[in-house]
């Protein structure tokens, strides 16, 4: 039997080895607040359940929730898709091994929060499975990085392609115009004609003409956005063009049951603009708009075309409502309409590049484009440009 000595310098050395991992423990928990406290990652606890037991102030701000806002809720509440976490969770916890995964969440303000998430499961002195932990890194501006990327690349392949496709139409139209101006000669010098088919044959002659040499502005015009060359401005009528606009759509608009109503204010409205550009903006517009008419069906359609004066600010703007009674624009779509690429039209029918491109064309002339809009009951495209 040990002597009394002998079992006091045991229990000495015992109690100041428990001292020396209580500071241990105490410097790891330290340690671990510190991780928690300033982290960027959303880093959790959750029991067995999945109901969560801690939440890091990463995740706060990650999701913009508070841990008081998440009690009693599961991890999995927090995903946009409920099931995918869930199986994720079911395999960590199974096979008792760390898991990873891209998991999107959703913010409390509704919009997506794309994740990279790693859960490790948590166990007892045992080894019975308690819980798991997770850590989450937010991987949203990655992942818009990476489409931006893929989306600058389709675009600089469209320009390549416009511009051989340019080329390539500059030949015929250039023959056409030259023919006609031929045909124009001969009538003119033609005997056996009458005045009547000599002035038609004429009136056709200049129709061609006209049309060959819209041909070449709008190839030019593509060269023109495809080469981002400058903005050539000069001073134009918002009424004048609008009407051209109009007149440029004859065609879409000759067999459709759609009225269109304009509701100008009086004398023209003189601005500095680029006229191609603002033309191919209101093209865009008001062609959704026939298109939006269309897929509502029904009774007769209406597009009205409005403008206003604001002078209540330093400089006067005009005002160009854009209104059309079709089948309107959900609040989600209304969030990525200006998206590149984004499109509610069935394919063939719209590439997703006529809105983001017009309004950064407005931004580029010194404007702004706002839009209201309620399914079922129509879409208004606000433009605000500078009076000249």
């Amino acid at each position: 039997m040990e002597s009394r000595e002998a079992l006091q310098a045991k229990l000495k050395k015992a109690t100041k080895a428990l001292s020396e991992q209580k500071e241990v423990l105490h410097r790891a928990r330290d340690y671990l607040e510190n991780v928690l406290e300033n982290s960027r990652d959303m880093i959790f606890r959750a029991d067995s359940d999945d109901v969560l037991v801690s939440f890091s102030k990463g995740g706060e701000s990650s999701l913009g929730y508070t841990l008081d806002d998440l009690s009693g809720l599961k991890v999995r509440d927090l995903a946009e898709d409920p099931h995918a976490f869930e199986s994720l969770a079911v395999q960590c916890l199974k096979e008792k091994k760390a898991v990873r995964e891209e998991i999107p969440f959703r913010h409390k303000t509704g919009r997506t929060v794309y994740c990279r998430v790693t859960l490790s499961p948590l166990t007892d002195a045992r080894g019975k499975v308690i819980g798991m932990a997770g850590v989450c890194q937010d991987i949203t501006v990655w992942k818009k990085f990476k489409g931006d990327l893929i989306r600058v690349d389709r675009l600089a392949e469209v320009g390549r392609i416009a511009s051989g496709i340019v080329h390539e139409l500059n030949n015929p139209v250039a023959v056409i115009g030259e023919i006609s101006g031929w045909i124009g000669s001969v009538a003119s010098d033609a005997e056996g004609l009458n005045e009547e088919d000599r002035e038609e044959i004429k009136t056709s002659v200049r129709h061609i003409g006209e049309q060959t040499k819209r041909c070449r502005n709008i190839t030019h015009q593509l060269l023109s956005f495809v080469r981002e060359s400058k903005l050539t401005t000069s001073s134009l009528d918002a009424h004048e063009l609008l009407r051209e606009t109009v007149s440029l759509l004859t065609p879409e608009l000759k067999f459709t049951d759609i009225e269109i109503v304009y509701n100008f204010m009086a004398g023209p409205v003189l601005i500095s603009s680029d006229k191609q550009l603002l033309e191919q903006v209101f093209v865009n517009f008001i062609s959704n708009a026939v298109y939006a008419v269309k897929e509502k069906g029904g009774k007769r359609g209406r597009i009205t075309l409005e403008t206003f004066l604001d002078d209540s600010g330093d400089s006067p703007m005009v005002e160009i409502n854009i209104s059309d009674t079709g089948v309107g624009i959900s609040g989600k779509n209304q969030k990525s309409i200006y998206e590149y690429f984004y499109t509610t039209k069935p394919p063939g029918k719209g590439t997703g590049l006529g809105l983001p491109i017009s309004r950064n064309i407005i931004e580029n002339l010194g404007g702004s484009l706002s839009l209201e809009s309620e399914p079922g009951e129509g879409t208004t495209f606000t433009v605000r440009l500078p009076v000249s």
